[in-house]
């Protein structure tokens, strides 16, 4: 990165905008090696720089990094409007920061470059209490002239306690970008796509967005704010410096290029960030919802490239992207993965997270005229809120519910009945879809596909309307659930979604991927989502691509080792609690015959018998209290997710975790006894012998 001339005061954003191209979105030059780019969404003068704009011809020398960490501030910050923060006066000052930021990036722990973190009570500390924490760190470490090392960032605590939500290392970016605002870190929010944090602003404050360029070009057609105003986003763009002040019911946007001192606005936008300045309109807790729900903050070899700018370093973070023939492959092994044959006309789409690209599918149904969708109430918590967010607005846009808790509940006669009330309505949109995991989570329960088919066909031919299959296969990505479809009816729509911050990375990314069976409608509603992905800069970013083609390969083997292991762990787990009770537990599991067909999940969920003669007190606590011995032996971890492959395994009660957004009485449906679901997932290779005398131990324990 060059330089030639210092700049002074420049705000920061400015200044790291010479990484834009980096970082994944550059008309003029393609680092991606071969990945096609969009181009910049907004421009800046007829150089066309990114987002923010002006940025600096030159980084070489250092002068104007030397400039933002160790000068005396020759401009002051600009004021916030309405701002419900205040700065810290004992933060930390520049010249501290940036040594400190030096000493963070030398010393970062291994975790820190994770998916998933520890969600413990003492360790999950939210956005703010870990940025406090750094910045005391930070203090501490200031005082005494001593360097920060990998267990104190460790010893820390986290963010949150996975990618999509937050992460240390993107939250400390954060906590620098707030600092040079002047403004308090939860005002401040990084975002994996330029467009969104815009969108989000429009979504939360339910009030007209009006955006001011400067002399950027705008970021949206006259089309694409239409499509807008269908979800209940009013947008008003103005290439103008003249930013008049916001009235009280409108919000006032502008680009930090735009932005000059006295201007009044609600909210400032630069590459990849948003800016708070009024809390009030744009309360910073409905902003996390639609990034955790939509996006992610910066990758995180992002946030290590733009943090290693800010502090004058070389930057040494793996931004860069595949050859473009590796990720054709990658994309031909996703269709080979979900049972359609390969068609790069209809290449599957690949987001930042799984639930960027459902998103990218919902505005795209609202924009061909509307949906109603059909899903299971206790689906994964995450896809449950996205979606309720458009069922809340004035889309055409509905959100209905199915029901499969307990053992003795199906699934296709539960999703008939549903559509079988739907097909009296006299309101129908035009496209209903039936959404379903397959495997269910939790539930590991595997539809009979022949009368799952023939109940979607019967809709479709009983209301006149659009029928789509919509296949979760997050759990099972190599079961070519398409070609079973296929079997049994050839002209059935069909979509597969897969969250490839699973099995697919082995967790060593996020990204999610829809894909189009061999029908033409499924095909072209792919290509809309393409587009819809673009319009909102959701496609998965260039690091991303690159682990997702470095580790795609084998995971359908990967799959078949954890579901062994499962297996036999589930084996001993009933052993056990059969022995300590005499009760025979059954496990939420694949069956035998289903793992043949190519569902071979790595997890399973259980609920525990409650201990003879217990109170209500315990046996609600009783899945938490086994989750938590067991996250006591190293090679167990408090965590969400699954499908890693690095042989920890992974403890949760879904109720209390992935279904946080899920409602209490669906919750509550799936306690057995009082005692809610505990679910456990394994990787592909691990210490069995030890994993299951951990499992034994621990069960026995709580009947002792």
């Amino acid at each position: 990165i060059l330089c030639s001339e210092p700049l002074p005061a420049v705000p920061v954003m400015k200044r790291l905008s010479q990484l834009q191209p980096l970082l994944g979105r550059s008309h003029r030059t393609n680092l991606c090696r071969g990945v096609p780019r969009r181009p910049v969404s907004v421009q800046v003068d007829s150089d066309k720089t990114s987002l923010a704009g002006l940025a600096l011809k030159d980084l070489s020398q250092g002068s104007d990094v030397e400039a933002f960490w160790g000068r005396t501030r020759a401009v002051e910050p600009e004021p916030a409007v309405e701002s419900s923060a205040a700065v810290d006066p004992a933060a930390p000052s520049d010249a501290v920061l940036k040594s400190s930021i030096q000493s963070i990036l030398s010393a970062l722990p291994a975790e820190w470059r994770g998916t998933t973190f520890n969600n413990s009570k003492t360790k999950l500390l939210g956005r703010e209490g870990f940025a406090q924490h750094l910045q005391d760190l930070i203090v501490r470490k200031s005082r005494s002239g001593e360097k920060i090392s990998k267990e104190e960032l460790a010893d820390i605590g986290n963010a949150e306690d996975y990618l999509r939500v937050a992460t240390n290392i993107a939250t400390t970016l954060e906590v620098v970008l707030a600092r040079e605002r002047g403004v308090d870190v939860s005002q401040v929010f990084t975002f994996a796509s330029e467009i969104l944090p815009i969108f989000a602003v429009g979504l939360v404050s339910k009030l007209p967005v009006k955006l001011y360029l400067g002399d950027s070009e705008s970021p949206f057609t006259n089309a694409q704010r239409d499509l807008f105003k269908l979800i209940g986003v009013e947008l008003l763009v103005f290439a103008s410096y003249r930013i008049q002040p916001p009235g009280p019911q409108e919000v006032v946007l502008c680009l930090e290029s735009a932005f000059l001192k006295h201007s009044k606005v609600d909210g400032i936008i630069a590459p990849s960030v948003l800016y708070i300045m009024n809390t009030k309109k744009i309360p910073p807790a409905d902003i996390l919802v639609v990034r955790k729900r939509m996006s992610t903050p910066v990758t995180t070899p992002m946030a290590e490239a733009m943090l290693q700018t800010l502090a004058g370093l070389p930057m040494t973070a793996n931004v860069y992207g595949p050859a473009q023939r590796l990720a054709t492959q990658f994309y031909e092994h996703l269709q080979t993965l979900s049972g359609t044959a390969v068609d790069m006309s209809a290449k599957p789409v690949v987001s930042t997270v799984g639930l960027s690209a459902l998103c990218s599918l919902w505005v795209t149904l609202i924009a061909r005229g509307g949906a109603d969708v059909l899903m299971c109430s206790t689906a994964y918590g995450g896809t449950v809120q996205m979606t309720d967010i458009f069922d809340k607005t004035e889309a055409k846009f509905r959100k209905h519910d199915f029901h499969i808790q307990g053992a003795g509940s199906n699934i296709v006669p539960s999703i008939e009945a549903e559509l079988n009330q739907l097909a009296e309505r006299t309101d129908l949109l035009p496209m209903t879809v039936v959404f379903l995991e397959i495997p269910t989570n939790p539930d590991m329960k595997v539809p009979e596909l022949d009368a799952l088919v023939e109940t979607c066909m019967r809709h479709k031919k009983a209301t006149g309307r659009q029928v789509m299959l919509l296949v979760d296969a997050t759990f099972a990505p190599g079961s070519k659930i398409m070609e079973k479809l296929r079997a049994v009816e050839d002209e059935l729509c069909v979509m597969v979604f897969i969250s490839l911050s699973k099995s697919v990375s082995r967790g060593l990314t996020t990204a999610g991927t829809v894909i189009a069976n061999h029908t033409g409608e499924a095909k072209d509603i792919l290509r809309a989502v393409a587009q819809t992905c673009e319009m909102l800069d959701l496609n998965a970013k260039p690091d991303q691509l690159m682990r997702l083609v470095e580790h795609h390969t084998r995971v359908e083997d990967r799959c078949k080792h954890a579901y062994r292991v499962a297996a036999l762990v589930g084996e001993r787990l009933q052993q056990t609690v059969f022995e300590a009770t005499g009760n025979d537990m059954p496990l939420a599991f694949v069956t035998p015959e289903q793992a043949a067909m190519g569902f071979t999940t790595s997890s399973f969920s259980f609920n525990l018998p409650a201990p003879e003669g217990a109170c209500d007190e315990v046996k609600e606590g009783l899945a938490q209290r086994f989750v938590d011995s067991l996250c006591q032996h190293e090679g167990f971890k408090p965590c969400v997710s699954f499908g890693q492959d690095n042989g920890l395994v992974y403890c949760t009660v879904p109720a209390t975790s992935t279904q946080g957004a899920v409602k209490a009485e669906d919750k509550a449906k799936q306690a057995v006894g009082g005692v809610q679901l505990v679910r456990l997932s394994f990787p592909p290779t691990c210490d069995i012998d030890f994993v299951n005398d951990v499992i034994s131990e621990s069960a026995l324990k709580l009947y002792r």
